[in-house]
């Protein structure tokens, strides 16, 4: 009997608490495939621990008649080699068309704080919050260098800004000038429009404070719009940290199952795999998670066979989680512990252990597939 069948047959309240217990020991037939956020304090996106810069914006030039003019300050200050990052920018943009000038300004603050970013909008006087999307692809590529040279960049010599000798860069028509991976010229041409920010002051592995990270006084917002509790945001965001190192650990070890099936499945360093390879990759790097899982099946088989009460059998759906990387839900537990219940309970681990046993003789998705479907 599936998961799905089972939600389905239960009708009261104690059963329904069942289904979110079963729910978690399912766990050792999940497979982690899905993208997750890297854990921002893993990375080491500059080479110096802190800093504050300030940028002088300058552009000006001409596309079909119009004139476009721009200027402005911005400032970058960071600490823990950028893991914890703030920037403000403010900058006029005009345009004069026939004589007719239109100027837009633009005020903006963004604040990278470990796994989570958090967005400032002078003009709505509002601060939106979201996972750190930037630190994931910041880890990815482990700096700015390594940025540079997987996003296409070519290294074309060294100059000097500010007496900092830095690396010139050339990606897709901007020119970078990156000091142990902070740019401190960007220079950029594009269909006539000449823009170059380049920075006027820099201070590199100096003592910050918290003043130097602090948001405007406007309200906080999550993702779906709910008012957020200013007091619990650093709760709130070391427990995003917590979940996302966890994550990271599992992303480390994907990448690194993913290579080796590459490369059992015949594709070498560097070669595009073909659909054929990426299939068989892919299936071969499934069944060795799910049998990494058997452990986690075994354990807690064992745990709940030797549950008396309702604790102890809670105790062995924590430890479950904490094995899979998770953090305990309490509404996932037991709020009874009968004979029935674990009757049940055994049953249901009884019958992930057949279809591990089937997983381990399969030699395709297809197989794979077969397995997971058996009663």
């Amino acid at each position: 009997m599936t998961l799905k069948c089972l939600q389905m047959k239960n009708k009261d309240k104690k059963e329904i608490k069942m289904t979110k217990i079963i729910k978690i020991i399912k766990v050792s037939l999940e497979v982690l495939m899905g993208s997750s956020m890297l854990f921002a304090n893993q990375m080491k996106l500059y080479d110096v621990k802190s800093g504050k810069i300030t940028y002088e914006i300058k552009g000006s030039g001409k596309i079909s008649g119009q004139k476009m003019q721009s200027m402005g300050k911005k400032r970058m200050i960071f600490d823990a080699y950028g893991a914890q990052h703030i920037t403000e920018e403010n900058r006029i943009d005009k345009q004069t068309v026939m004589r007719e000038v239109m100027i837009t300004k633009t005020h903006s603050m963004t604040y990278l704080k470990g796994s989570m970013a958090y967005y400032v909008s002078f003009e709505n006087r509002q601060i939106r919050r979201t996972g750190n999307m930037a630190a994931a692809r910041g880890a990815l590529m482990s700096g700015g260098k390594d940025i540079m040279k997987k996003r296409g960049g070519k290294k074309t010599g060294t100059d000097k800004v500010l007496g900092y000798t830095c690396d010139m860069w050339d990606l897709m028509g901007t020119k970078q000038c990156i000091y142990k991976g902070i740019p401190l010229r960007v220079e950029t041409n594009m269909r006539g429009i000449k823009n170059t920010v380049i920075a006027t002051k820099a201070e590199f592995d100096i003592a910050l404070s918290d003043d130097d990270f602090k948001l405007p006084d406007f309200p906080i917002y999550d993702t779906e719009g709910n008012k957020l509790d200013k007091s619990k945001l650093d709760a709130m965001d070391k427990k995003s940290d917590v979940q996302a190192e966890k994550d990271a650990k599992k992303m480390v070890a994907m990448k690194a199952s993913m290579a080796e099936a590459m490369q059992s499945s015949g594709v070498k360093e560097g070669e595009i795999p073909t659909e054929t390879q990426m299939e068989d990759a892919v299936w071969k790097i499934i069944k060795k998670q799910m049998l990494a899982q058997a452990k986690g099946v075994e354990f807690v088989k064992e745990c709940y066979s030797d549950a008396d009460t309702t604790e102890e059998a809670n105790i062995c759906t924590h430890k479950m989680d904490e094995m899979n990387g998770k953090s305990s839900d309490p509404e996932g537990d037991f709020v009874e512990w009968s004979a029935k219940i674990k009757k049940e309970t055994l049953g249901y681990i009884n019958q992930s252990s057949k279809k591990m046993e089937c997983i381990k003789k399969a030699n395709s998705m297809h197989d794979i597939d077969v397995c997971l479907r058996q009663e």
